[in-house]
């Protein structure tokens, strides 16, 4: 039986590139693209749909409220978040308003019908790099080298180490051939890791634990 899908996502590359995905799946409906919370829900009211993909952070509102409106409109509505966010309060706290998936933004490739796929087979789904946000980060005690080495993706250490060569933003993305937005995103990322604050801290920990020499 085909199922619809809504893509709720403002950066029009990133949801022309999910529904491309989408188009890969057998069983696919009607695809809709919105590029905000209201046009979501007038959406989501006139159409039926079976799996929303929602980014966190829209235009006019946070996507974690558009959850419960979903959910009281059709109880039986699939949602898979697709988000940035890295904040572990706030990823708990849209988990526990009952999604069906938790995919980043940053390891998307793929991911994305992964979750999919699990949630037609009764299960959940959260992508790798969340996982280890969630496992890590409360016990999170910055300890040596190779502690840390391990707690941080081989890619945020190797901006990590451009960042210390005080390279931009901008220079780090052309240099590794991603967005600047993503390079900004892994630097908030790691932060939050290391619990610091700002560049400054974040160089000086991955000093002080022999991570940079």
């Amino acid at each position: 039986m085909a199922q619809n899908y809504l893509i709720i996502e403002d950066h029009l590359m990133l949801s022309s590139l999910i529904e491309k995905q989408l188009e890969q799946i057998q069983d696919i409906g009607e695809i809709h693209r919105v590029k905000n919370g209201a046009e979501a829900l007038k959406c989501f009211k006139t159409n039926y749909i079976d799996f929303v993909l929602l980014d966190l952070l829209l235009p006019d509102m946070e996507g974690i409220h558009l959850i419960p409106k979903f959910k009281e409109i059709n109880s039986n509505v699939k949602i898979i978040i697709i988000s940035a966010e890295s904040d572990i309060a706030k990823i708990k706290n849209v988990a526990k308003l009952g999604i069906d998936a938790y995919v980043s933004k940053m390891n998307n490739d793929q991911q994305i019908l992964k979750a999919i796929q699990s949630v037609k087979n009764n299960k959940r789904f959260i992508s790798d790099d969340i996982l280890e946000l969630l496992f890590n980060y409360d016990s999170l005690e910055v300890t040596p080298q190779k502690s840390l080495q391990k707690f941080l993706t081989k890619r945020e250490v190797e901006i990590l180490h451009y960042i210390a060569e005080e390279m931009t933003s901008k220079q780090i993305a052309d240099l590794l051939l991603i967005s600047r937005h993503t390079v900004e995103t892994h630097k908030r990322r790691m932060m939050q890791k290391l619990k610091v604050t700002n560049t400054a801290g974040l160089i000086k920990v991955a000093y002080d634990k022999q991570l940079l020499k």
